[in-house]
């Protein structure tokens, strides 16, 4: 058996070039790590210093519902904008990029509804709304954590959420 082992075994047949570079790339141990050190270097905050005093080009994202986790539409949506705007500071733009949700509307009040059933008839207007705003907040956490986890590049710290009432 050990012979057979031997004669099929052709990783040492195979003429490739010798390099550090770990046959395994162990991206879900890697990744975090060099999350938290584009977050150490600031890279974001590295990017918008270089570019300053550069032509601003301004991308107008249209925002996310905060009712649930991310999915590929969103993925794909933020990916691709990142790549454009990375692609615009290599052509010597500045690009701020502020991410936002939208925290209003009918995606979240139909969530809550469904997680109330019937006691939502008990409550009060205050106290959906109240219920309302907790749900998104809990959303826009988990997005953004998802988005950065991504490695989207952007002010994460200061977001616009349309339940602020400075955007309202």
């Amino acid at each position: 058996m050990s012979s057979e082992k031997k004669e099929n075994d052709y990783k040492h047949t195979l003429n490739l070039p010798q390099t550090d570079f770990p046959m395994k790339a162990n991206l879900a141990a890697r990744e975090p790590e060099m999350l938290k050190h584009w977050e150490a270097m600031d890279l974001y905050g590295q990017l918008r210093a270089a570019r300053q005093g550069k032509p601003k080009y301004i991308l107008h994202d249209g925002p996310p519902y905060a009712n649930g986790d991310i999915h590929i539409g969103h993925a794909m949506n933020k990916t691709l904008k990142d790549v454009l705007l990375r692609w615009k500071t290599m052509r010597g733009f500045r690009t701020p990029y502020v991410p936002g949700w939208d925290c209003h509307g009918l995606p979240i009040e139909h969530k809550i509804q469904q997680d109330l059933g019937p006691k939502l008839r008990e409550m009060s207007t205050v106290e959906i709304r109240q219920r309302c705003f907790a749900y998104a907040e809990k959303y826009v956490s988990l997005q953004s954590q998802q988005f950065q986890r991504l490695g989207i590049l952007a002010d994460w710290s200061e977001p616009y959420l349309t339940m602020k009432p400075g955007y309202e």
